[in-house]
């Protein structure tokens, strides 16, 4: 465990980068004491960890950081949430020191700024890698759920899959730059994609572990069947990526089939490019191309 005195000066200094709120309702108590929220609370939490997650020198202190917030900001837009608050719990190596800390709240800083995102506490303990646990509050009017796909519904993705895959592969290669090791590094939360799809989605849900593995859990909270098309869907690399790569996060929305031109339009006009690439079905489980297809994912890990 960190020494008191060093322990308050990472935290003093990981906060002073970072947009937070102020006393009685910020860091520096035993809890965070937030406002009444305006609709539903949506709170989210993951893990990234050092050699499981990531490893160094494939990442900086300010990919890590980047990441990890993003993919809990993925986990709010799959539900339509509006980000509001944060908690971050850091584990830290031995010798890991102010400065590192700064860099890895440099990394948060941006992604927390453009989506009005207030850090609100959390903790500093020691450990043999380095780890960040955190949790993320939204609002929303009237969260998407998994499991209101319904027959008939089209399904849409708001961005390509399998660069991060491929950026995972890169590198493990060796590569230091590129898009898909942009992709892997620094992916993108697509927020703006997730509040526009509560005016016209039924289901949602995040691309984190792959297509079909994240298909199926869709097709199962539903109870519904996904008949997927393989030519219909928007490659960043090779098809198996986008099946099975994960790390995308990209969302995966159900529409009602009435509401699909309308919503189109609508994210164009946003500058969004969504498309098209199934339909839900009555029956179970998940089909690509007319055949059936297994729950396959989890081909990422630390690079």
């Amino acid at each position: 465990m960190p020494t008191g005195s060093d322990e308050l000066s990472l935290i003093d200094a990981f906060v002073a980068e970072l947009p937070h709120a102020k006393t009685p309702f910020g860091p520096g108590d035993d809890a965070a004491v937030l406002p009444r929220p305006k609709g539903q609370t949506c709170v989210t939490t993951d893990a990234t960890v050092e050699g499981v997650h990531f490893t160094r020198p494939a990442f900086s202190l300010e990919d890590v950081g980047h990441k990890a917030l993003a993919v809990n900001l993925s986990d709010l837009a799959a539900m339509g949430a509006t980000p509001r608050w944060w908690l971050c719990a850091l584990q830290v190596p031995r010798g890991f020191t102010t400065d590192d800390a700064r860099a890895l709240a440099r990394g948060m800083a941006p992604l927390a700024r453009a989506h009005g995102l207030t850090l609100v506490g959390g903790n500093v303990t020691s450990g043999p890698v380095l780890g960040l646990t955190l949790t993320l509050g939204g609002e929303s009017p009237k969260p998407l759920l998994r499991s209101g796909a319904r027959p008939g519904d089209v399904l849409l993705l708001t961005g390509p899959l399998g660069l991060a895959a491929a950026g995972l592969r890169a590198l493990r290669e060796g590569q230091t730059s590129g898009p898909e090791v942009d992709a892997q590094r620094r992916p993108l939360p697509h927020v703006e994609s997730g509040l526009l799809a509560r005016r016209f989605a039924r289901a949602a849900l995040d691309v984190s572990d792959g297509l079909l593995l994240d298909a199926w859990r869709l097709a199962r909270a539903s109870k519904v069947a996904l008949a997927l098309r393989s030519d219909w869907l928007p490659l960043g690399s090779t098809l198996e990526d986008a099946l099975q790569g994960g790390e995308d996060y990209v969302l995966l929305l159900a529409v009602p089939a009435r509401a699909v031109d309308r919503c189109l339009v609508a994210a164009a006009k946003a500058g969004l490019d969504w498309t098209p690439v199934g339909k839900c079905e009555r029956g179970t489980g998940v089909f690509l191309d007319g055949r059936p297809a297994p729950p396959l994912g989890h081909l990422h890990g630390a690079p």
